[in-house]
């Protein structure tokens, strides 16, 4: 049974919808645009010639819908050319869509053509061409003019061609059809499907077939009897960010599963101190004590909180595969190999800096002590207000705070511009501001800053081999303690003699 049916019942349904009266072209109807394509019936075209071998894939449960089976081509000019964006318009060849990751070898290209085939690289060239014009429903338009000289030499190319994409990557061509008119119909400008896909394809949205367990490919699912799309009208089949669509909201769904069963916990646990509070001010009427406060379930911006917080919390415990079987090598090494490039590094920093000109600086009008421990004051300040606002702790958590339990190499770096409360960031930076200015002016901008992150990296390994000596490893390490420490300590030792 072919779709002419099929295809008429849309038509009927949906109606020809006209153009405005101001274009320049008329629209094709869809009468037309549909006789343009032979349709013929799904039997006819599983008849292959002797020499035409398609390469076998795995079955699998998928959506019976029936597809165009055009066999004849039909290079009829289209006025949609014209109003659409006609391919090489921006003097680019056609391209076409992929429908794998790799081309097709040598063999499968015999398989598919016979042993006429023509060459590879054309083969290959020809049926992304095919698929793509599948997809825009474009298949009457003349095909670009290297593809037509070089089917001179090979005739039974496009339809051999044609026959193996529709078997192996199938997707609804009538609604392609139908859907070209609708963008030939529309006053504003489009780019054809295929465009769009590959762009898709390029950037990672979408993926062509890779391996055959795998669920979800490209843009039509691209595997022989593939599961099309559930969505009505759509002839492209299930993609990635439909795959990536269902993934996030599955794992919103149980997060605000979780969120909702740890407030009902909370709020048990409050509930029993309420009433404990309660029945303790009620047996003491006499000393004229305010009754216990109603309970409320959190609101919008709290529930919002501890969204943030679940999420910056690791899943992992001290109990975990993944940090009890953790050796101390593994714990040290990482860390220790980065303190020992950074150091390195102060130390080549320190020998190779010169004063700027004047002329160079971005505030010549500021000295260069102020601009140095000002600046490193500010990025201070600027971590301790990160930490205000909960969608940075998931971030702030990994590299802005050191952990033994599970630690990243390069939280030893960022845990020293990192401050959780004012009193901390305030004495840190205080004592930097009073003994820093006059060091600096002392020993320079190279040699400030080498002593500054020196000491806090010292520091801060030292802290992190003792709290793994003494087995402390739900512990945490952060602030420039230890780099203010070195400060004052040079300071001291150029001014006690």
């Amino acid at each position: 049974m072919n779709n002419v049916g099929t295809v008429a019942l849309r038509i009927a349904r949906t109606g020809i919808q006209s153009s405005p009266s101001h274009t320049l072209f008329t629209p094709i109807s869809r009468t037309w645009l549909l006789r343009s394509f032979s349709c013929h019936s799904q039997e006819s075209l599983v008849i292959q010639r002797s020499r035409n071998v398609l390469p076998q894939a795995p079955l699998r449960k998928f959506q019976f819908r029936t597809f165009s089976q055009s066999t004849t081509r039909s290079f009829r000019q289209s006025p949609i050319v014209q109003k659409l964006k006609p391919y090489g318009a921006d003097n680019k060849p056609e391209k076409g869509l992929k429908f794998q990751d790799a081309d097709l070898s040598r063999e499968q290209i015999v398989s598919i053509f016979g042993s006429h085939a023509p060459p590879t690289q054309f083969a290959n060239r020809l049926l992304r061409v095919l698929h793509g014009r599948r997809h825009d429903g474009t298949l009457d338009l003349p095909l670009p003019k290297d593809v037509e000289s070089e089917l001179a030499k090979f005739p039974h190319a496009f339809e051999d061609g044609l026959r193996y994409l529709r078997q192996a990557y199938p997707i609804d061509e009538d609604e392609a059809i139908l859907y070209r008119i609708e963008r030939e119909e529309d006053e504003r400008e489009k780019d054809h499907p295929s465009v769009l896909m590959q762009k898709g394809q390029d950037i990672g949205l979408y993926r062509a077939h890779k391996a055959p367990e795998e669920q979800y490919y490209g843009p039509q699912s691209g595997h022989y009897q593939a599961e099309l799309s559930e969505r009505e009208s759509d002839p492209y089949g299930k993609s990635e960010l439909d795959r990536i669509r269902a993934e996030n909201e599955a794992r919103r769904e149980k997060e605000e599963a979780e969120l909702q069963a740890q407030i009902d916990k909370e709020m048990e646990k409050a509930q029993k101190v309420h009433d404990e509070r309660s029945r303790a001010l009620a047996q003491r009427p006499e000393q004229g004590l305010e009754t216990a406060k109603e309970l409320r379930p959190p609101n919008s911006f709290e529930r919002w909180v501890l969204r943030a917080r679940n999420r910056a919390q690791s899943k992992l415990t001290l109990e975990s595969p993944e940090i009890a079987q953790m050796s101390i090598f593994r714990r040290l090494f990482p860390s220790l190999l980065l303190v020992a490039l950074l150091c390195g590094g102060s130390y080549m920093f320190a020998q190779a800096w010169t004063r700027p000109k004047q002329s160079d600086r971005l505030f010549p009008g500021v000295s260069l002590s102020v601009a140095t421990i000002g600046t490193l004051i500010a990025m201070n300040a600027a971590i301790w207000l990160a930490w205000k606002f909960p969608p940075c702790w998931s971030l702030l958590n990994k590299y802005f705070l050191f952990v033994p339990a599970y630690p990243y190499a390069l939280s030893m770096l960022g845990n020293l511009f990192s401050h959780q409360t004012l009193w901390h960031l305030t004495m840190n930076m205080g004592a930097l501001a009073i003994f820093g200015l006059p060091l600096h002016e002392e020993v320079g901008r190279g040699n400030f800053l080498s002593i500054y992150f020196t000491s806090g990296l010292i520091g801060g390994f030292v802290s992190f081999a003792r709290h793994l000596a003494q087995r402390n490893l739900a512990t945490s390490v952060l602030g420039a303690s230890g780099c203010v420490y070195g400060i004052i300590s040079a300071y001291l030792a150029l001014h006690s003699r």
